[in-house]
């Protein structure tokens, strides 16, 4: 028995009542079985998009750079193609801290450029972003024009493709993380990630 003033309950395997100790269940179909199994591919999903949009900030960093290797003296074609190249390597980072975080570079970015941490901000930047693409002088790059093409068709279809699933296809969001590694004030900053 217990000690005076303590319930049974309080201590594991004390038990005052005369009571069987053994419980039987009884199976109840309450139709929580009768879901057909599907596997939860999101992450899959998460890791192809980061991918996609690693290729993308490739394709548009070249034509940065083709621009302004081709540009003679149009300032704002220059301005235009540096700034293609600052949003292109911005983008890369942000998914190269995806992949494997940076707590300096992840507490750069977070500060800085919130909006990438969440998906439908990364999408409107993937549009705006689409517009500068597009926007360069067809002339000043003369065969390389298709790479303007196909970064600008690429980013604007990728961004209004995330921002189209975010709001129609919620769950496949549900466990999307963000880096979170350098945060925290803690010295024992481990890394793990929150879910957005």
């Amino acid at each position: 028995m217990p000690p005076y003033g303590e319930p049974d309950w309080a201590t594991p395997g004390a038990s005052t009542s005369g009571a069987p100790a053994e419980v039987t269940s009884v199976s109840v179909n309450t139709g929580q079985g009768n879901k057909a199994l599907t596997k939860d591919r999101s992450k899959l999903w998460h890791k192809l998009i980061s991918l996609f949009l690693i290729a993308l900030c490739a394709a548009m960093v070249a034509l940065g750079v083709f621009a302004i290797m081709k540009n003679k003296s149009d300032f704002a074609e220059w301005f235009i193609a540096s700034y293609m190249i600052l949003f292109g390597v911005l983008l890369f980072l942000y998914e190269a801290v995806w992949w494997c975080t940076v707590a300096s570079l992840n507490k750069l970015i977070r500060k800085n450029f919130g909006f990438m941490y969440n998906i439908r901000g990364k999408a409107l930047y993937l549009i705006f972003v689409a517009v500068l693409c597009i926007g360069i002088n067809k002339d000043l790059l003369g065969n390389m024009d298709w790479l303007r093409w196909v970064s600008g068709i690429g980013w604007g279809a990728a961004g209004v493709g995330l921002l189209v699933l975010s709001f129609t296809n919620q769950q496949l969001f549900e466990n999307y993380y963000v880096p979170t590694k350098g945060m925290t004030d803690s010295p024992a900053d481990d890394g793990i990630n929150e879910t957005v």
